[in-house]
């Protein structure tokens, strides 16, 4: 299964010649991100409350393909693409409104546990939804 979003690229997004402005293209991502787990039944602000962990992104890559400019709709489409036993890897595509790709980035987020601070299993409910999205 996909997870699509549609997005819009607002003011806030854009460089001086209107053009995304490299590091909301990570922005977008996250965006998304938070609202696929809300999709699956993992919203990140009951992980917050709960305290027990954290699944913060230990890497991302980004490939840009063409220029997406200021006032454009684009979908992001997220696919997970592994799924570890104490992390996971996201793909997010960003597709232009003439359906051509114009940018992916990749994540990688690590399931932390607050208190020790080292890393701890996904856990088996969540595994299950992420599998779901491969």
């Amino acid at each position: 299964m996909i997870f699509e979003r549609e997005m819009y690229l607002g003011l806030s997004s854009v460089d001086q010649a209107g053009v995304l402005f490299y590091p909301e293209l990570f922005r977008h991502a996250h965006d998304v991100y938070e609202s696929f787990m809300a999709s699956i039944g993992y919203p990140l602000e009951r992980v917050f409350e709960e305290g027990l962990h954290a699944i913060p992104i230990v890497h991302a890559e980004a490939d840009y393909r063409l220029p997406m400019r200021h006032g454009e709709a684009f979908v992001v489409k997220l696919r997970v693409q592994r799924v570890g036993t104490t992390s996971f890897t996201l793909s997010y595509d960003f597709v232009g409104p003439g359906g051509e790709p114009c940018a992916q980035v990749k994540t990688v987020q690590a399931f932390v546990d607050r208190a020790g601070g080292g890393t701890v299993s996904i856990p088996d409910a969540l595994r299950r939804r992420l599998d779901d999205f491969r």
